[in-house]
């Protein structure tokens, strides 16, 4: 882990300046209910765009053509212009799926494509963000490894998809923030940048912890000389570090990731399975050292944020006695089409004070759309949740059976109701 240092500063007036800066109340809980006299703040949430530069058009079932990709630019540039946000974020899954013929891995001399889709992507992104310098926070995902889907972020030559577009003025995995500081937008750690995971202060008083959690399954392959279980091991002790150092400095945090904990509800279209993989050998899983870490920094964690199921859900985290929600995890649809879903992304809203999620809106439209559209809606209203509360207090005071036509409503971004049982991706639990 990367310790901020201690520093000495001329005068006591600069002194409080920097404090006030930079730290936010210690007594105000992640959880607790808005201070309506605070301007809430917003961030912009994508995930999941799988580009296929080599097509123009896209359908349902299809990844990211250039027309869809260029629509969605379109209308998020126009958004970032008339709504401000403090941060971007992008939860994983940049380039298109390629067919696996035996196996994932792709070759160093059968990469082009895939090279192609990533390079083009993290281009555009760049350039989405240049304009007004907004800090963009990047999430590794399953399909970004260049040595293919489900491998180590690095290769093995040590490259990874940032080698693509080297920039060392402003480079990858955070945009528009200093490499290292004490006063957001600003680097807080980055000590293993070949394992993906950093986190960020892209905002005062919030610090955003990345996680790489393809490490974390079952179909994880190292190709950087490492293994799953050093590497697993490795970062969820660099996470409790985070935490505790979150603690010390007044941060809040949010948890950013690719692959959820919990079951996967796509899957129990036949038998529920594990997103992650309890390896041989562990004392503890993954699982339960993670539900462990967002019990006992309860206070400290504001927010739980994933992709990869390309659809729009929500997660409710558990103790260990399986019965006290201590944290609520939110998704974002993918801009594919992919799974059937409607294309889609988040306009959150969070409390600048607490840090407390708030609400969000999400904008989607149809794959074959000349134009991205003005269709959204607030998951609020579609819940009847009260304004007043977190989106952790709405969720975490409703049943399941309540919760559930809901969740049917929107999963698919508005494109029908759910094709299979999604309840059981719901509530993430010790053991699971």
């Amino acid at each position: 882990m990367v310790v901020m240092k201690k520093f000495k500063l001329c005068t006591c007036s600069i002194i409080v300046l920097i404090l006030v800066s930079c730290t936010v109340n210690r007594h105000t809980t992640g959880n607790e209910v808005p201070d309506s006299r605070n301007r809430s703040g917003r961030f912009l949430f994508l995930s999941d765009a799988h580009l296929n530069t080599f097509n123009d058009s896209t359908k349902y079932g299809d990844d990211t053509g250039l027309g869809l990709w260029k629509s969605f630019l379109a209308k998020a540039d126009a958004l970032i212009s008339s709504q401000s946000p403090d941060f971007v974020i992008y939860t994983g899954d940049l380039p298109a799926h390629y067919t696996c013929n035996g196996g994932c891995y792709l070759p160093p001399d059968g990469r082009a494509a895939h090279n192609t889709n990533l390079g083009t992507i993290l281009m555009d992104l760049r350039t989405l963000v240049a304009r007004r310098h907004i800090p963009f926070l990047y999430v590794p995902g399953n399909n970004d490894a260049i040595a293919g889907n489900y491998y180590s972020f690095a290769d093995e030559k040590q490259q990874t998809l940032f080698s693509l577009i080297s920039e060392a003025g402003n480079p990858y995995p955070a945009l528009n923030v200093n490499a290292s500081g004490y006063i957001a937008p600003c680097m807080v750690s980055n000590p293993h940048p070949e394992m993906g995971y950093y986190s960020a202060r892209p905002v005062r008083g919030l610090r955003v912890i990345i996680l790489n959690t393809v490490i974390y399954t079952k179909n994880f392959h190292p190709a950087d000389g490492t293994t799953q279980i050093a590497d697993g091991n490795e970062q969820m002790q660099w996470l409790e570090a985070e935490l505790k150092d979150a603690v010390s400095t007044g941060d809040k945090v949010y948890i950013a990731m690719h692959i959820p904990p919990g079951l996967d509800a796509f899957g129990s279209q036949k038998t529920p399975s594990p997103t992650w993989v309890h390896v041989p050998g562990q004392t503890q899983s993954w699982l339960n050292s993670f539900l462990e870490l967002v019990s006992k920094y309860q206070q400290t964690v504001t927010g739980v944020l994933y992709g990869h199921t390309h659809m729009d859900e929500f997660r409710r985290l558990y103790d260990s006695s399986g019965t006290k929600i201590t944290g609520v995890a939110i998704s974002c649809p993918g801009i594919t089409p992919n799974h059937l879903n409607n294309p889609g992304f988040k306009m959150v809203q969070y409390d600048r004070k607490s840090k407390a999620l708030l609400d969000f809106t999400t904008y989607y439209t149809t794959p074959t759309a000349r134009y991205w559209g003005d269709s959204t809606y607030s998951f609020n209203k579609v819940f009847h949740f009260s304004n007043t509360n977190t989106l952790y207090q709405n969720i975490s005071s409703a049943s399941l059976d309540e919760l559930v036509p809901g969740m049917n409503t929107i999963y698919m971004v508005k494109n029908g109701s759910a094709l299979y049982n999604i309840r059981p991706a719901v509530e993430v639990k010790f053991g699971q």
